[in-house]
């Protein structure tokens, strides 16, 4: 740790994100529930998982509180782009770092060799559930048009909108392949259909029925995944015949999830714990205690370290070398969205509209 680091030891502050509707301080109130419901639906239906076996409740470890707590003005950040309009989700696609702007209803396209806004692309009425990137498009659902659309990055135009149902009130992420755009819509009043439209013109491909309030997506290791919240479970889909071929049971309340260091790894919003799931087994190989419950928030892999944020604790960084969380900045209660890319992390600041850029590298030497 370098000098003049702020410590502290005060609970950090968890507040509900703006940019992604206060809808969802419902969820703060149902972590309770939900973790004595996800346990009850699982023992009373019997579910499977791949080997065979009923799926084990995983249990957190006890918190570590060994690594380094750290305020967030201490974080090195080289570079405060100015997006406006509450910026959120966060992808990296055709050179460019590309934002969501749901107030002003817009992808904001980031230069990242000269850290300027490259281009604002108009897209409908509050772009959620995160941004896809496929071989040549992003896509992004929209909360408030229930549209699907399409940017060409060669024109930084949309270039196709598609009516969709989805979760007026989602928090989640879509996936896309050279085929398909996958995301969970809301088509019996309820998000628990993983859907599959072509990427050419739209058109459903495919309905899968998956767990109770889904919402993020991720393509990885020739299967779908679909996170359950409401029922503690990450579904794995055959994307070829539609199947589900196992269900894992995580930590309840869990949301977001990313790829790294050949690992599934699900951040759990009821008690701020990271599942890492092997896929070659489908197993919970560890629970790592990142203590950052709360809504919203956001995981991201890369420069060899899982990268986690949370309202109110805008960087956590995990060794998934040893499981261990390495340190952790808090005490700013609106930075809650996370990517590595470029050499850099990234956090979207919905509370002065900025988008950071952190040195990595800087960062790294800071806590040793």
């Amino acid at each position: 740790m370098s000098l003049g680091m702020k410590t502290f030891t005060a609970p950090w502050t968890m507040a509900v994100k703006p940019g992604r509707r206060t809808a969802r301080i419902v969820l703060l109130i149902a972590l309770a529930v939900t973790a004595l419901s996800a346990i009850s639906q699982q023992t009373k239906s019997g579910q499977q998982s791949k080997t065979g076996q009923p799926p084990k409740a995983s249990q957190p470890t006890k918190a570590d509180a060994s690594f380094a707590k750290l305020d967030a003005s201490t974080l090195p950040i080289s570079q405060k782009i100015a997006i406006g309009g509450d910026p959120d989700w966060l992808a990296t696609g055709f050179g460019s770092v590309w934002v969501s702007a749901p107030k002003t209803n817009e992808l904001v396209r980031v230069d990242p060799a000269r850290n300027v806004v490259q281009a604002r692309v108009p897209v409908d009425k509050e772009p959620c559930y995160g941004i896809g990137v496929g071989t040549d498009r992003v896509w992004v659902l929209n909360c408030q048009s229930q549209t699907l659309t399409r940017v060409d990055p060669k024109a930084n135009k949309v270039d196709l909108r598609v009516p969709v149902k989805i979760d007026s009130a989602g928090e989640g992420s879509i996936a896309v392949d050279a085929r398909s755009v996958w995301f969970v819509s809301n088509d019996y009043g309820h998000p628990t259909t993983l859907t599959q439209v072509s990427v050419k013109n739209g058109r459903t491909i495919r309905r899968v029925a998956v767990g109770k309030n889904s919402s993020v997506v991720k393509l990885g290791f020739g299967s779908v995944w679909v996170i359950s919240s409401d029922e503690g479970l990450v579904y794995r889909v055959n994307p070829t015949t539609g199947k589900v071929t196992a269900m894992i049971t995580v930590a309840a309340g869990p949301r977001f999830a990313t790829f790294g260091a050949d690992s599934l790894w699900v951040l759990s919003q009821s008690d701020g714990s990271v599942t890492r799931i092997d896929p070659l087994t489908n197993r919970v190989k560890a629970v790592i205690a990142a203590q950052v419950p709360g809504a919203g928030g956001e995981i991201s892999f890369g420069g060899g370290y899982i990268w986690v944020t949370m309202s109110g604790t805008p960087l956590t960084r995990i060794d998934p070398a040893r499981n261990k969380v390495v340190d952790q900045y808090g005490n700013y209660p609106k930075a809650d969205a996370i990517l590595y890319a470029f050499g850099s992390v990234w956090i979207s600041d919905h509370g002065k509209g900025d988008l950071w850029r952190i040195d990595a590298g800087k960062l790294a030497r800071q806590t040793k």
